[in-house]
Order: structure tokens, then C-alpha cells, then sequence
């Protein structure tokens, strides 16, 4: 046996899949009608692979084959022909041109010249990384001489062939395919480096080599730093508009948006340009290892025309922008758990409107039963342009349905009608009631019940639909989402600082649980702000995105309850200094607008005196007072226990707990203002 036959058998063997394209091929040898075939697709898909595996289909039906590269020659219909002259007088022969995008500028000598000149019966596949221009569909010979065949991703079902024929543990599939998106090069890659070592199962990570070589190959060398610059940024963001690209790369957007737009591995959608998956995650993540200042200065130009976008978009205009905005956090791994950021291919979102009545509650009953129909019927009186409606483009019929109910204080004979939204209203008025002019948001009725309640494209639309009624609200003082009572969004909701109530509601057949936000305690502009902080981080680490206000660190951002258990543990440490250091507090808002110094020890004194301030500051109230006496005695004083600090002021134990408690509460609830408004709120 030849090495020539060993190594085509190993390729034989990690071929799989391009059944398609292997049909077409076949009937193209056997028929009579099409001439040429066309295949094109990003660097590294697999054109190479496919083209040797048609010269052996060629080979094995008696069939002379020609193979010309395009890398290799140059670029001259005189250099072509010296390559490829023989199948000119050879009714059996089969041309395979292969790297055609290397001599891309002979495409109008070979459509109008060359091929012509092949017998009827010979046969040419050009495999390049470019869609055949527009000559060829121009010309009413060659769309019926003619077949293109663009070359995608191996599907999951082959790429898992392709590892297990390459010997890799099942456990290190899903991670390999998900970083891959089944890109042969990057699988053969991946298999390479996976091949013999310990990763846990979905840990396996590219190193930065990896990245380096994938990203030679699949985009090999660009014109200069800026169009590198803007190819970043396209993979950062869900699509790419001029105007963003401007505001990331200034001066150039034009020129840059052109040259995107015209690369292989870039596609132009509905919303602007965006890379293939692969592409994205290569160049994401290889600026992210290799600048990671760099990476984090672009985020953060991208994300302040983003917000922007997403604040002034009107209309149709409203989804998209919010898409758009969240898709930043893609980025830090934990919300890619719940949100899809997919096309939702042939479904739009629409308002409701009268004829949809019948579809819409049929939707409700299908997911939640008879009973949570009866109440959406109930709101559709009522609110009907509350409802939004998800529709299927070929036949226009409602597939799924949210309603976002607005209620003021006029609206208790409708609160009455609906649990879940009574509970909502129960907390609000228990914890901040409405003031006048003000109202509350209800998500409702998120139901699709192909998907009900899971992550989905349609999913994916409901959500963005309710956060943009967060950023987009101006009488909005709380809001409930109203989901699933398995809390399967918990983690999400809590992520966007939307808290779940204690008690599920029982409204229909499945209890739900209520996700609530105070937006008069949070407003949406210091909403936004802290979710800029955990785009790149996650949930487990928030800090702000850089220092404010002249501080050389940046601010821990806490939640309430974080919050508060900081301050409990603080005024339980007045007398140990020491032990403030490392409290939370230390790196809060509210401690360094109180101090300038930002040093540890400087930080532990500021929080010291804000809080021995905070106690203070109740003594000159008459209805305070007694609430100072019970914290001056416990915090600094140091009373050795309740019972102790009970028999110093004279009174009885359970008062003295009731004031420390009141006392406390008041103190976090003039610290909270404070540290979410600043000293100017």
C-alpha cells in the first residue's frame, strides 16, 4: 500500500456528513442538465474535504479529474488554461477548481469564455469562499446549466460522528460542538488538542493558539488595525449598523461598514451585519485574551450607543434595540442559560386585536388551563391593547401571547378579578403604596405553549417585550412578572434585580410566582447602570465598570439584602475598627461620596463615622430618640448583651429589642437612599 492510499483512507474515514452535496453531485454525473456546480462557504467549512471526496466519486464512475488551484496560479485566463487545457477536448472530464476566491477576477472570463468551450458532457465544481456573482443568475443559460451550493456547519448528529470516529470522549462533545458551532477545521482542531487530556466534562476551553490559527485561517490577513477594530466589534454585538460602528471605530464607519458587508463570513440580516457564529466567538474571544483593556474600552463605546438606542427607540424599532442591548450580556456565560438571542424564524410580534380572541384564549387554556383563560378573557374586556400577540407569517394566527397590564389607584374593582395580580397589588400597597399620577406593571400570561416558559426565540421576544416596558416606562412605580411557580427563572429574574415574592399565586392549574422590582427605589437609569456592571462578569462579581466621581476603585455594587446585612454587621463592629475593613460597606457608594481617601484603613474610619453620625443624628428627634439611646447603648457603648443594655436604659427587654430593631431599620433605610441616589438624590 502507497502512503498516498493510507492518508486517503484516514480522510475517507474523518469525512461525514455533505449528503446533500454528495447527491448533487452524483446527479450531475449521471444526468444531463446541470454543468457546473457552485459550492461556497466560509473558510474552513469544508470545501477542500468535499472536493477530494468528488474527485474519488469521479474517479470510481470512469471520469478524468482535473484539480486546479486557485492559490496556486496566477490569476490569468493564460495561467488557467495551462492548468486545466486538458478538459477542453475530454468529454469524460471532471474539473474541480478549488480556492477559487484566489482568482475571483476570472470569474467573467470563465462564465463567458472558458466553461462555454467544455464539452457537454465534461463537468466543473469551483468551490470558493464568494457566492457566484451576479453574471451567472443574469444569464438564462447558466441558471439552468447551473447549481450552487452554499457549504454550512456539520449538523450536531455529524459532528458527534466526526469525534466519535476521532476517538474523543462523549463527555467533551457538547462543550467541543459548542464552541465550534460544527465547523470542521475547528473540530479537527479541537479534536487535536482534546485528544488524551483530563478536561471535565463542558470545561474545555480554546487556548489562545487555538484562537490565533482558527482565526488565520477563517479570516485570515485584514487591511489594517481599524478594519480589525471593526470586525470586533461586529462579533460583539448581536448586528452591526453603521451608526454603531461609528460611534466604536470614529471617522471611518463608512468605509469599514463597506468592507465588512463585502467578507465571507459575514451576513447581512434584517437589523444590520453579523459574522458566522464561529467567526463571532473566535474574534470575541481572542481580543478578550489578548487586550483585555482593549476589549473592555470597546464594550463599554458600544454599550453607551446602546443604551442610548434602546432609550429612544420608538415603534417597531423598540424590540430590536432591546435585543440588541442585552445581547451584551451574552458575554459573562449566565444569562445564555435562559435567552436564545435567535431569529425567531416566521414569527412576528403584533398587537392584539378583536378577531384574535378566540385563538388567544384558546393559547392561555392549552398552557394554564380553563380557569386562567377566564381572567385573560376578564383583562381582554378590559385592556386589550395590553396584549401582545406572536404570529406565524405564512397564515397571520396568534402562536403565543403576553399581556402587560398597567393598574393605578383607580383600578381595585379589576384587581379583585385576578390573584395573581391582587398579590401584586398586596405588596405594593404593604411596601410602598401608589401615590397619585404613579401605576404598576403586570407581565401576564407569558404563554407559549410549543415552548411554554422555556427558553425559546419566542421566549426570547416576551422578555425583551417586558424589559422594554421597564426602560421605557414614566409612571412606573413597581413591577411584577408573573412566571412559572418551578422557578426555573429565578436566577434570571434575580440577575435583573426582580425579586420573587414569597408565596406562589394559585391562578389556574399552575401556581405562579411573582418576580417584584420598586422602581422609585431603584429607577431605571441606576437599573441600567448596575446591569452595565455584570455584563462582562456575571452575576458573582459586580462591580461598577470603572471608577466615578475621582475614586481610583470602582464601587461594589450590593443588593438590598446584601446591603443590609452589611450594615447589621457594621454597627456590630463600631468598637472593633479593624474588623470593618473588610465589610462590603468599604467599597459602597455611600462611603466613598461621605470620604475622599479611598484607603482600606481610610474607608474602615469613613464607614466608622457615617455610621456613629447615622445613630447620632436621632438623638435631636424628639420621635427618634429613644431609638438613639438603645443604639448609642448597644453599638457604642458596647452593653455585653440586650439583657445588659435593657437594665442601663430602664426598660424592659422586649422594648429595648423593638427600638434597637426600629432604630437599625431606619439608619438602612436612610443608607439605602443615599447609596443608590448619591449625595445629590
Amino acid at each position: 500500500m502507497r502512503l498516498a492510499d493510507r492518508l486517503d483512507a484516514a480522510r475517507g474515514r474523518a469525512f461525514t456528513g455533505r449528503a446533500e452535496h454528495l447527491a448533487a453531485f452524483r446527479d450531475a454525473l449521471a444526468g444531463d442538465t446541470i454543468a457546473v456546480l457552485y459550492v461556497h462557504g466560509a473558510g474552513g467549512v469544508g470545501k477542500t474535504t468535499l472536493l477530494r471526496s468528488y474527485a474519488e466519486e469521479a474517479r470510481r464512475a470512469g471520469r478524468r479529474v482535473t484539480l486546479v488551484n486557485g492559490r496556486d496560479i496566477t490569476p490569468s485566463p493564460a495561467a488557467f488554461e495551462a492548468e486545466a487545457g486538458a478538459v477542453l477536448d475530454d468529454p469524460s472530464a471532471v474539473l474541480l477548481v478549488d480556492d477559487f476566491e484566489r482568482c475571483q477576477g476570472l470569474e467573467g472570463w470563465l462564465s463567458g469564455t472558458f466553461l462555454p468551450r467544455l464539452p457537454a458532457t465534461a463537468r466543473t465544481v469551483i468551490a470558493g469562499r464568494q457566492p457566484p456573482g451576479s453574471r451567472w443568475s443574469d444569464d438564462a443559460g447558466w441558471v439552468e446549466a447551473m447549481r450552487v451550493l452554499p457549504l454550512g456547519n456539520l449538523r450536531d448528529e455529524e459532528a458527534r460522528r466526526l469525534l466519535h470516529a476521532s476517538g474523543v470522549a462523549i463527555a467533551l462533545h457538547d462543550a467541543l460542538i459548542r464552541f465550534t458551532g460544527g465547523h470542521p477545521l475547528a473540530l479537527s482542531m479541537a479534536v487535536q488538542l482534546a485528544a488524551g487530556r483530563g478536561d471535565e466534562p463542558g470545561r474545555w476551553r480554546p487556548g489562545g493558539d487555538v484562537l490565533r490559527r482558527l482565526l488565520d485561517r477563517l479570516v485570515g490577513e485584514v487591511p489594517s488595525a481599524a478594519h480589525r477594530r471593526a470586525l470586533e466589534v461586529c462579533a460583539h454585538v448581536l448586528d452591526t449598523t453603521q451608526a454603531l460602528l461609528g460611534a466604536a471605530v470614529p471617522g471611518r464607519a463608512d468605509e469599514l461598514f463597506g468592507w465588512l458587508r463585502r467578507q465571507p463570513y459575514i451576513v447581512a440580516g434584517r437589523h444590520g451585519l453579523h459574522p458566522h457564529d464561529l467567526v463571532r466567538e473566535l474574534l470575541d474571544a481572542d481580543l478578550r485574551w489578548r487586550d483585555p483593556d482593549g476589549y473592555q474600552d470597546m464594550h463599554e463605546r458600544i454599550r453607551t450607543h446602546l443604551v442610548g438606542r434602546a432609550r429612544a427607540a420608538s415603534g417597531s424599532d423598540v424590540l430590536p434595540a432591546t435585543l440588541a442591548l442585552s445581547f451584551l450580556h451574552r458575554h459573562n456565560g449566565f444569562v445564555s442559560r435562559f435567552i436564545t438571542w435567535r431569529e425567531a424564524d416566521g414569527l412576528y410580534e403584533d398587537g392584539y386585536r378583536p378577531a384574535d380572541r378566540t385563538a388567544t384564549l384558546g393559547l392561555i387554556e392549552q398552557a394554564e388551563g380553563t380557569r386562567s383563560a377566564a381572567i385573560a378573557g376578564f383583562w381582554l374586556e378590559r385592556q386589550p391593547s395590553a396584549f401582545r400577540v406572536y404570529r406565524r407569517s405564512d397564515h397571520g394566527g396568534p402562536v403565543a401571547v403576553l399581556a402587560w397590564l398597567r393598574l393605578d389607584a383607580e383600578s381595585l374593582d379589576e384587581v379583585e378579578r385576578d390573584p395573581v395580580v391582587a398579590a401584586a397589588w398586596e405588596h405594593a400597597r404593604a411596601h410602598r403604596p401608589l401615590r397619585r399620577g404613579e401605576e404598576i406593571g403586570v407581565a401576564r400570561f407569558l404563554v407559549h405553549p410549543a415552548a411554554y416558559q422555556r427558553p425559546s426565540p419566542v421566549m426570547d421576544l416576551m422578555i425583551h417585550r417586558v424589559l422594554a416596558e421597564f426602560i421605557h416606562a414614566r409612571r412606573l412605580a413597581w413591577s411584577f412578572v408573573a412566571l412559572g411557580e418551578d422557578r426555573f427563572w429565578e436566577p434570571l429574574m434575580a440577575y435583573i434585580d426582580q425579586l420573587v415574592l414569597p408565596r406562589a399565586v394559585l391562578a389556574g392549574e399552575r401556581p405562579i410566582s411573582l418576580y417584584a422590582h420598586d422602581w422609585r427605589t431603584v429607577p431605571v437609569d441606576r437599573w441600567l447602570e448596575v446591569s452595565g456592571a455584570v455584563e462582562l462578569t456575571g452575576p458573582r462579581a459586580r462591580p461598577l465598570t470603572g471608577p466615578r466621581r475621582g475614586d481610583s476603585e470602582p464601587f461594589t455594587v450590593l443588593t438590598r439584602e446584601q446591603f443590609e446585612a452589611a450594615v447589621v454587621e457594621a454597627l456590630h463592629c463600631l468598637r472593633r475598627p479593624d474588623r470593618l475593613t473588610a465589610n462590603p460597606l468599604t467599597r459602597s457608594r455611600v462611603v466613598a461620596d461621605a470620604g475622599k481617601d479611598t484607603g482600606g484603613d481610610q474607608r474602615a474610619e469613613t464607614l466608622r463615622n457615617l455610621l456613629t453620625g447615622a445613630i447620632d443624628a436621632l438623638a435631636g428627634d424628639p420621635r427618634t430618640a429613644k431609638l438613639h439611646r438603645a443604639l448609642a447603648t448597644a453599638h457604642l457603648r458596647g452593653a455585653p448583651s440586650q439583657q445588659a443594655g435593657a437594665e442601663r436604659l430602664a426598660v424592659s427587654l422586649s422594648t429595648y429589642r423593638r427600638h434597637l430593631e426600629r432604630g437599625t431599620r431606619l439608619i438602612i433605610n436612610q443608607l439605602w437612599e443615599r447609596e443608590l441616589r448619591g449625595n445629590d438624590g
